[in-house]
């Protein structure tokens, strides 16, 4: 997959609302920086600091934001006013939080350039893009904060660069992504399929990954080591594969900030008398993250490259309808269940009036334009379960189950309405107006010598009887002559 030549990002906020995505910087940055402050040890860095990494994603998130000087201010209040609420001097409250500004704003300036594809976590090098930003963010927060912190906490200043490097680092690398590959509005109207991509198409997921996930982890806890941090590898692996990029963002975020957890209650603290044991235990479990992570994403390509393979094999490619393969395979299948469920079927064979005269005066392009509006107009107005298909140059089938003789010709009626009352644009400013002729045959219950190539020879012989009487119209098969229908 190739990256585009410049970024592509989302659509920005409407006028208007850039007032409410600052109220918005200002109330996560606040409530997340009173969490870190919850965490951390007298006078020293919070264990957990999470408000850094969730404002880059929002920044990311939403350009506009970024784009105003104003919400970088705000954001710098939200840090400033939950130091100060929680009794730190001005001096500290300002010095700190500047630090935590500096990373914020090298990591967004990184990112911010590259293509929305790789910055939301759908491209091939997302997260070798990823580990590079988060690392610049990090970077600029230990230079600013790190000299910040030595002076104004009394810590040596290797030390003290070191653990902001390093827990900033960790905090990007597990938060950020979360934010970056969150569907789009608010978790009550995300839909499932936008939530776990790999599992479009099946109804339940699958339950062993995360049963195997816990199981790892006790395994870990029991065992304990160095070697303990790799025991999880695989079942986060397996989830990554089963679930998508954005629940093994948060599966991660979970798993290595109970480990966080888990470490500061046991072995160690998070102060300067532990300053290396952190800096390698988180960087550690920072780059772990990162191997499901790459997984899912490269997971994800691979099923959104099979499913563009799919629809090409299966799909016409001017106009999007089922191919004649496709249409005939799928339609047996339907007809099959229809047999054993003692379920109706009615087919329509449609085909576009004229459709020659008008290649041959307008052109083929015209000619392409008018298959294309039809077959959209007609998939617009057909029902999920219905079948729709090309099945050769102006020719389109349709088959709709458990329908009466009525309803499918009503169907086929509203097609033929809709395309006279659909204009076509000509050069010049002038109109085409196109119809339709459209043959019926409708089975109460399939039987077992009813195959689907002799329902549809049926509805091809109602649909030349309107043909011949006229065309602009829709013929069922049984309204025809006897000899005509024998």
């Amino acid at each position: 997959m190739q990256e585009s030549a410049a970024p592509t990002r989302a659509t920005a906020p409407a006028t208007g609302s850039l007032w409410r995505g600052q109220l918005m910087l200002l109330s996560c940055v606040f409530l997340a920086s009173l969490v870190g402050i919850s965490s951390r040890p007298v006078n020293y860095l919070s264990a957990f600091w999470p408000a850094n990494a969730i404002l880059l994603g929002l920044l990311l998130r939403h350009p506009r934001w970024a784009a105003a000087p104003g919400s970088w201010l705000w954001a710098l209040a939200g840090f400033v006013a939950a130091d100060l609420l929680t009794g730190a001097s001005w001096q500290k409250a300002l010095g700190l939080n500047l630090g935590n500004l500096a990373g914020v704003l090298a990591g967004w300036l990184y990112l911010q350039r590259l293509p929305e594809a790789i910055v939301r976590l759908r491209h091939q090098r997302s997260v070798l893009h990823l580990l590079a930003g988060c690392t610049i963010a990090a970077l600029g927060s230990a230079l600013v904060g790190g000299v910040a912190g030595s002076r104004l906490l009394g810590t040596p200043l290797v030390d003290s660069m070191a653990m902001w490097m390093f827990s900033e680092f960790f905090n990007f690398i597990l938060i950020t992504p979360v934010l970056l590959s969150a569907p789009q509005g608010w978790p009550t109207q995300w839909r499932r399929q936008d939530v776990l991509l790999p599992l479009r198409g099946r109804p339940m997921p699958p339950l062993l990954p995360l049963p195997a996930l816990l199981v790892s982890e006790v395994v870990t806890v029991l065992v304990g080591g160095p070697g303990s941090l790799g025991f999880v590898m695989p079942a986060l692996v397996w989830c990554a594969m089963a679930y998508g990029v954005f629940p093994i963002t948060v599966l991660n975020l979970l798993l290595y900030g109970w480990k966080t957890a888990f470490a500061a209650l046991g072995t160690f603290s998070f102060t300067n008398l532990h300053v290396w044991e952190v800096v390698s235990l988180r960087m550690g479990m920072g780059l772990l993250s990162l191997a499901p992570l790459a997984v899912a994403c490269a997971y994800g390509l691979r099923l959104q490259a099979l499913e563009k393979l799919n629809h090409a094999v299966n799909h016409d490619y001017l106009t999007g309808a089922l191919g004649r393969r496709a249409l005939m395979e799928r339609g047996s299948r339907l007809l099959e269940r229809l047999r054993e469920e003692g379920g109706s079927i009615a087919l329509l064979m449609l085909d576009l009036d004229h459709f020659k005269q008008i290649n041959d005066q307008h052109g083929h392009a015209q000619g392409d334009a008018v298959l294309q509006q039809f077959s959209a107009l007609a998939q617009q107005h057909l029902r999920p379960q219905d079948l729709f298909g090309r099945l050769g140059g102006e020719e389109f089938a349709v088959l709709l189950p458990r329908l009466t003789r009525a309803q499918a010709e009503a169907v086929g009626e509203r097609l033929n309405q809709q395309l006279k009352a659909q204009r076509f644009a000509l050069p010049g400013g002038s109109e085409l107006r196109v119809t339709l002729s459209a043959g019926l045959y409708h089975v109460q219950r399939p039987g077992p010598d009813d195959s689907l190539e002799q329902l549809l020879s049926r509805a091809d012989r109602a649909l030349y009887s309107a043909k011949a009487a006229g065309r602009d119209q829709v013929r069922a098969y049984e309204d025809m002559p006897a000899t005509a229908s024998a």
